[in-house]
């Protein structure tokens, strides 16, 4: 498996807000397709989409 790589270049706290909101959102809208149909590969999605949030945001934790 393919390790994916997440470079992101934040200038200051504004963007990294920014940033953080737009992530929330991607793990939500995949979050929501995995419990309409919980299929393996959406999980793989949902646990990417978490870590890359935990990246920018380290308070955030979630557990599936």
């Amino acid at each position: 498996m393919k390790t994916p790589y997440l470079i992101h270049n934040i200038q200051d706290e504004e963007e990294l807000q920014r940033e953080i909101v737009r992530k929330r959102d991607e793990f939500l809208d995949v979050y929501s397709l995995y419990l309409q149909c919980s299929a393996s590969w959406i999980r793989d999605e949902v646990r990417l989409k978490a870590y890359e949030l935990h990246l920018l945001d380290p308070s955030f934790t979630f557990q599936i």
